[in-house]
């Protein structure tokens, strides 16, 4: 190009591949229309970082918040998923990975058996991840609210009917019981033949020739807790300059063939991912990620495909669009929040939660899946039921319902 003249380098470089373009921070998810008319206990949030229990006006809005949910997000972000929900394609063939959200402290007696009933939803998986939000350690009491209302330890019985071979091992109640307590989960959830991520180092692991790279993140641990064991990832997703510099340095130091995040974020109670979560999940790609998965919520959000150096693809409402250095093209995905893999919160939105699952070419989503469950207790028994058996009772026929229309059906199992 050297016998170009300025002005012919100039044409050439404004009718580029992405001369179309907007400037990403001038369109959605950047750009956003706020809420208004908003009831007190719909604004409680960032939760994690600001959570005072010592405050009663604080905690009885929260306390609201989690009996009625804030189901309305900006006119942006409801757009956005109306345009996205028939974009995502159905599963290409057996899950190469399904995983599941908040795996919590129940009450009940038969936590050897309460995941049972799940497990045919994700048997023809390759690799199945879940987050274990609680500790599982043997010498401590694990009576309900032995510790207090919000932190937790169950018998490690409850590692024997989980149908996953990884745990996360890093969110706001892996310190529940402290640092002993997060040593003793490590060696049950060993002794039971599984596999902990989100301590120290990425984990990468060989499924069928090839290398899957599982990275795990939480925005917090309940009461600033610190460890003085364990590096627990921590990243202050909620922050409005959410840093993710820890991520983009491991997913750069970590050669793997596909790169996975897990991460557990968001606010609670709430069915959409806020826009400063958007922001967040399309830096997280553009920095490597081919599939992000959240869980933290506690009630289910919609997902969304994103397109990695596809300048056909222009970014704003109905696309995720990102572009980076090395120019290879990609499809990415996010599943923003899963919901709960059994639980004892009241409400179906809560009670009923997802098993998510991806099928890949190379680094390509190729299509996703959903698939409902529902925490049940009867006499005193916990299960986590395929949703699909009990819809003879029409509460669950109605929580289905929604979920359809507030995920798509393009990609249900």
């Amino acid at each position: 190009m050297a016998g170009l003249g300025l002005p012919i380098l100039t044409l050439l470089l404004a009718c580029g591949p992405y001369h179309g373009w907007p400037d990403a921070t001038e369109v959605f998810p950047y750009v956003t229309t706020p809420e208004t008319d908003l009831q007190p206990w719909e604004e409680v949030r960032w939760e994690t970082e600001a959570y005072d229990p010592s405050d009663p006006t604080f905690v009885g809005l929260y306390l609201r918040k989690a009996v009625e949910h804030r189901k309305s997000a900006p006119p942006e972000v409801l757009a956005h998923f109306d345009a996205m929900r028939p974009q995502i394609p159905a599963l290409a063939g057996p899950p190469d990975l399904a995983a599941v959200g908040d795996i919590m402290y129940q009450v009940q007696d038969n936590w050897a058996h309460y995941a049972e009933p799940s497990a045919v939803l994700l048997e023809d998986a390759a690799l199945r991840v879940g987050n274990l939000e609680t500790p599982v350690a043997p010498s401590f009491s694990t009576e309900p609210r032995a510790y207090g209302p919000y932190q937790f330890n169950a018998p490690p019985e409850m590692l024997v009917s989980l149908p996953v071979d990884i745990l996360q091992l890093n969110n706001n109640h892996s310190l529940d019981v402290g640092d002993q307590g997060l040593l003793e989960t490590v060696d049950q959830v060993e002794l039971h033949a599984r596999v902990g991520i989100g301590l120290d180092d990425p984990l990468v692991v060989d499924r069928d020739g090839v290398d899957v790279g599982l990275f795990a993140y939480t925005w917090g641990l309940n009461d600033g807790r610190t460890s003085e064991v364990f590096d627990l990832n921590v990243v202050r997703f909620g922050q409005d300059e959410t840093d993710i510099g820890r991520i983009r340095d491991q997913l750069e130091a970590t050669q793997a063939d596909r790169k996975v995040v897990f991460v557990h974020w968001g606010f609670e109670y709430e069915y959409y991912p806020d826009p400063h979560f958007m922001i967040v999940a399309r830096e997280i790609i553009a920095a490597g990620a081919d599939l992000v998965v959240g869980h933290g919520p506690h009630v289910v959000q919609p997902a969304e495909l994103c397109y990695v150096n596809h300048p056909d693809v222009v970014p704003g409402i109905g696309t995720c669009s990102v572009r980076t250095e090395d120019d290879e093209p990609r499809t990415a995905a996010v599943l923003y929040s899963l919901g709960d893999f059994g639980t004892d919160i009241p409400g179906d939105p809560t009670a009923v939660g997802l098993v998510g699952t991806a099928t890949f070419a190379g680094r390509d989503v190729t299509g996703l899946g959903w698939a409902p469950v529902a925490s049940v207790t009867e006499q005193r028994q916990a299960w986590v039921r395929p949703l699909e058996v009990l819809l003879d009772q029409p509460h669950y026929l109605e929580e289905l319902e929604r979920i359809r229309a507030h995920l798509g059906t393009s990609w249900e199992r």
